[in-house]
């Protein structure tokens, strides 16, 4: 088969057809910073910087995508929250900014008018100029029902959720509203598809009927302006809540870590791609053997008859993951992830 663009090849995994790999992407948030010889509070202090360090990693790993996200903290500041820079990983949030009884008067903030927001999408901007239109440029939300962890703190969140359901489903529809304008405004910016991070819709994390009567109406909301989604579960197991995630028409949803990847797909078939295979944590003691496993596990598992991309399952590979493991995990892509598919890779399950 003629070899695809990045995008010819995502746009056929996506249609649930065979290209001429199975695409993958490495979310490499951090390691652009080595590579330009910067420290991390320095890359992550200039928008042009991030942008540089993910066409690095383009350069460097060959995957088929790259992303403007900065941090999950962006969104906090939106609601009056501070960043804390870190030398050995992302910038994380401060203390919640928020509290009960701010919760009756919140009104959704402007994502161009809060700083750290607008320098995503000057790195999203800067991304799809460069690459044209020969790679996805990825934009990234924090879902409307995982937000206020960081917003209140998980603990709070939680009691909120069973002491005061009213409060909490208003909570969830300033921030689906929020979500919702900062989705189209990294939309408008280039972005071609935009990540939703919900880990607490994951069943493992919620109940499902507390998750299907405070949670999902805001994903809705969202889903219905802003398209398409992709929702990650950040690492935690997706296919118990899939039914109804699925009821939102995401465009893909990423497997949790360690679940299986042709379970999901068959929940999933019709209706959405799967992602996912590698795992983040593990990864940092990975040798070539172990990179060329996974991926001829993965790839085994998911990706006959397309409708799969390969990636790691919680959206951000920890720094301290060797810049050669990533290596070796994109030749082993390339090697085993061709199609027709091997006969000897066969489904682990």
């Amino acid at each position: 088969m003629t070899t695809l663009t990045s995008c010819e090849r995502v746009g056929t995994a996506l249609s649930q057809r065979e290209g001429d790999r199975v695409p993958f992407f490495l979310p490499a948030t951090m390691h652009g910073a080595a590579q330009l010889g910067l420290t991390l509070p320095e890359y992550f202090a200039r928008p042009e910087r991030v942008a540089e360090g993910q066409l690095a990693m383009l350069a460097l790993l060959g995957h088929d995508f790259v992303t403007s996200f900065h941090h999950a903290a962006g969104e906090v500041v939106a609601f009056g929250g501070t960043v804390e820079v870190h030398e050995d990983g992302p910038p994380t949030p401060g203390a919640p900014p928020l509290r009960e009884q701010d919760l009756a008067g919140l009104a959704p903030p402007v994502p161009e008018e809060v700083a750290p927001l607008r320098a995503s999408l000057e790195t999203l901007r800067l991304l799809r100029a460069r690459v044209g239109g020969r790679v996805d440029v990825l934009g990234a939300v924090i879902g409307p029902f995982s937000l206020p962890a960081m917003q209140l703190g998980l603990g709070p969140w939680l009691d909120l959720l069973v002491e005061q359901p009213a409060l909490a489903e208003r909570l969830v529809a300033v921030n689906a509203e929020f979500a919702a304008r900062w989705g189209a405004a990294q939309l408008r910016a280039g972005a071609t598809a935009i990540v939703v991070a919900e880990p607490l819709a994951s069943t493992q994390m919620t109940p499902a009927g507390l998750y299907r009567r405070l949670g999902l109406p805001g994903l809705r909301a969202l889903a219905a302006r802003v398209a398409p989604l992709v929702l990650s579960l950040a690492s935690a197991p997706a296919i118990r809540a899939a039914p109804d995630l699925l009821s939102a028409g995401p465009a893909g949803i990423v497997a949790g870590s360690g679940e299986s990847l042709a379970a999901l797909k068959a929940t999933c078939r019709g209706q959405a791609t799967v992602l996912g295979g590698l795992d983040g944590i593990s990864m940092r003691h990975w040798t070539p053997a172990e990179c060329d496993r996974r991926v001829r596990l993965a790839v085994g598992a998911a990706a006959r008859g397309g409708g799969f991309v390969l990636t790691e399952h919680h959206g951000e590979i920890p720094v301290q993951v060797p810049l050669a493991v990533l290596q070796e995990v994109a030749e082993a892509v390339r090697h085993h992830g061709r199609y027709p598919v091997a006969p000897e890779l066969t489904d682990p399950a």
